[in-house]
């Protein structure tokens, strides 16, 4: 009896720790089931194994239809970005290319394409486009898209260059998506637009000078009461011959027609000291002076004519804008290999939607106050294109501090001091 006591026993024991065994795995399937029901917007209580599988089973076809669209979803975009009419890349946060579409291998030349195997200066030298990758991961602007245009010079002489605009969008992890636009044909058409104007104003210069000689002839043989018409229009001569000399700079500029045989070694504190004496007379009557601090003395590799005319139109703007009885400040510096040229005053500064728009030829603020100063609505836009035709960037905001506008230009310079 002893014997067969102990084996009873120790079957109870078995049954007893199987059967609790069954109830904390029943009741731990019963939480996660719950934890489920709960994901797919089902609250009801479980009485029975059926109800459980049956709540299971409509979690997992659940999963399989999101799963569905996701991966249908995929797909689309997958169809789209292997159409569109952009180039469409994406790099990781090592700048190993992912994905690029073939407007995006037409366009950077990208032969043999092959995923994840090769950083993207490995692919295509642009610095440009890696300057603009880098730029979208600092987001440098407020803008949540970075953007930047230049002409990329396909490596080993493959095919002609060709005008590109990028956009950059920051990416989780640290990824960024690029999309290109080919720009070659609105470039063929701008330069028709300024060819147009280029001969409009060659037609326009030689009788816009007749006429200011004659009324400078007119203007000291009539009498007082007639001398002010004169003067009148010798001036509204003067401000066309000012309009067309300026469309004839535009021009120039965006038609290429800079030649680099001109280009030396600029001391740009130099020719802000001379572009200050040309503005004088017109700074003293405003009692209105110049600030120049940084660097005495600061060379770079360039165009002396048009660094002269950017630096002249910058200040003009200054003193014409500036409020009175306040100074123009110009600081001059370096970082790296490029030279810092910033221009700002004490005036009224701009509202932020209009810091691009001003580049913009004819564009003005206040349309009768800039015609009431002698403004062609040119100067900025002749600015921009110098700034371009050297390989520089300029940038407007508003002075934290005078409240004017200030504009940061940077150019590159030659690495070897001049000699």
């Amino acid at each position: 009896m002893g014997l067969e006591a102990g084996i009873l026993i120790g079957l109870g024991i078995g049954l007893l720790c199987t059967l609790l065994l069954l109830w904390q795995t029943r009741r731990r399937f019963r939480c996660e089931l719950q934890r489920l029901g709960s994901l797919v917007h089902l609250a009801m209580p479980l009485h029975s194994l059926e109800q459980m599988l049956s709540l299971l089973s409509r979690y997992l076809r659940q999963q399989d239809l999101d799963w569905a669209n996701q991966k249908q979803q995929l797909q689309n975009w997958q169809y789209l970005s292997q159409r569109l009419p952009w180039g469409y890349l994406r790099v990781d946060e090592n700048n190993v290319v992912l994905e690029c579409n073939p407007a995006a291998q037409r366009l950077l030349r990208i032969s043999q394409w092959q995923p994840g195997i090769k950083l993207l200066l490995e692919w295509v030298r642009s610095y440009e486009l890696d300057q603009l990758i880098e730029a979208t991961r600092r987001q440098e602007t407020a803008a949540p898209v970075q953007s930047r245009e230049w002409i990329f010079y396909p490596s080993g002489g493959d095919g002609k260059p060709i005008p590109l605009r990028a956009w950059g969008l920051l990416l989780p992890q640290a990824h960024v998506a690029i999309f290109l636009e080919d720009r070659l044909e609105a470039k063929m058409l701008a330069q028709q637009r300024d060819r147009w104007a280029s001969d409009v104003a060659h037609e326009l210069k030689t009788p816009l000078t007749s006429i200011r000689l004659l009324a400078e002839t007119l203007q000291s043989r009539v009498d007082a009461a007639q001398a002010v018409w004169v003067e009148r229009l010798l001036n509204e001569t003067l401000r066309l011959s000012r309009l067309v000399q300026d469309l004839l700079e535009l021009s120039a500029l965006n038609l290429g027609a800079a030649s680099r045989s001109q280009w030396r070694w600029v001391d740009l504190a130099s020719l802000v000291q001379e572009a200050w004496q040309s503005l004088e007379p017109l700074a003293k009557p405003r009692h209105q002076e110049l600030h120049l601090s940084g660097l005495s003395q600061i060379y770079l590799w360039g165009d002396e004519q048009r660094l002269y005319r950017l630096i002249l139109n910058l200040l003009d703007n200054a003193v014409k804008y500036g409020k009175p009885d306040s100074p123009i400040h110009v600081v001059l510096s370096e970082q790296g290999s490029q030279v810092q040229l910033e221009v700002y005053d004490h005036g009224p500064g701009l509202p932020e939607d209009q810091f691009e728009l001003v580049f913009q030829p004819f564009y003005r603020t206040d349309t009768a106050r800039a015609r009431s100063k002698g403004g062609t609505g040119l100067g900025l836009a002749i600015v921009r294109q110098i700034v371009e035709v050297h390989g520089g960037t300029i940038q407007l905001r508003n002075h934290p501090q005078t409240g004017g506008l200030w504009v940061q230009v940077e150019l590159p310079r030659k690495h070897l001091d001049p000699l």
